[in-house]
């Protein structure tokens, strides 16, 4: 029988076993770490074979942690974030000679030149400075935070609920939610829209599985000013196909004016009363980077020029 000593165990396995815990699924973890199931649970197997016991119990339904599974993910965890820490802190110390910052974009379909504006004057006024930036998906942000690939996040004010107390975020935006719906739907014809009269209607939205802030936003919004769940007509597959997924005209969608494109020939929106949405920052709380508060400066510049309407903060 071979013998194995805990040096056996890679931080990559680390990893897998601390992506499996949190997300209680092989299945997500597997997507989350961009390798496929059959290799992720036979490198959870080769470590519970290394360490001589069962971290997870698989007949249960979410995946549980054994009590040794348990006991080993704190002690883990811990680790994890130290080494993460540690990391930081050198590129932070040594890695002046190569200085880039990049922007993670909430992907929703729609140009927004603001945040490259900004990105363009910081660069501008700082030499060798280089700036990037991408879109990424609302089940994506994190892991790209927390592996480096962007230092800050800007996303919807909606997921302020759901943020880890390793991140930190500022506020950026205010803006009213909208409800949007085609203009051959009845209630277009409607000057201003109370939650009375969404209480008929259906809507498209995004499902808890896919985007759990935004579902559990616009339930808490129906229940909260109008008394009522909302009646679904079907979840979009994508969070940027929520306006696309319109067909009938009894339905509507809960949006926000600066990701969709709402001056459309076939769209009517309205401003829901009481309910306002708007733009987070979000980075990691280790990340010191010089560059975070300087483009923020610049992102509020531009939107204030761009949304009069808005508060910006």
């Amino acid at each position: 029988m071979k013998e194995h000593s805990i040096l056996d165990i890679s931080i990559y396995q680390i990893q897998l076993f601390l992506t499996v815990a949190k997300e209680c699924s092989f299945s997500r973890a597997s997507d989350i770490m961009h390798i496929t199931q059959p290799t992720l649970s036979k490198r959870i197997r080769g470590m519970e074979e290394i360490i001589g016991v069962e971290l997870f119990d698989r007949k249960k339904r979410p995946l549980e942690l054994t009590p040794a599974g348990a006991a080993l993910y704190g002690t883990l965890h811990q680790f994890s974030e130290k080494i993460e820490s540690l990391m930081s802190s050198v590129r932070n110390e040594h890695g002046n000679d190569v200085m880039r910052f990049s922007v993670g974009l909430c992907d929703s379909g729609k140009q927004m030149p603001f945040f490259h504006k900004a990105g363009k004057s910081l660069q501008a006024e700082t030499e060798g400075l280089t700036f990037s930036w991408q879109y990424v998906q609302v089940d994506k942000w994190r892991e790209m935070l927390n592996n480096g690939s962007i230092d800050i996040a800007m996303m919807l004010r909606l997921e302020e609920p759901y943020l880890e107390g390793y991140l930190q975020w500022e506020r950026i935006m205010e803006v009213p939610k909208l409800v949007c719906m085609l203009k051959t739907n009845p209630l277009s014809e409607k000057e201003s829209i109370s939650y009375e009269d969404l209480r008929s209607q259906r809507f498209v939205m995004n499902s808890i599985k896919v985007f759990p802030a935004y579902y559990e936003f616009v339930r808490a919004q129906t229940m909260k000013y109008g008394g009522f769940e909302p009646i679904i007509a079907r979840f979009a597959q994508n969070p940027n196909d929520l306006i696309a997924n319109l067909e009938f005209d009894d339905e509507v969608v809960v949006c926000d004016m600066y990701l969709r494109d709402v001056d459309s020939d076939f769209l009517k929106c309205f401003e829901l009363p009481d309910t306002k949405s708007g733009l987070d920052a979000i980075w990691r709380k280790d990340n010191y980077s010089p560059y975070i508060q300087r483009y923020l400066e610049h992102t509020r510049k531009y939107l204030a020029e761009l949304y009069p309407e808005a508060v910006v903060f």
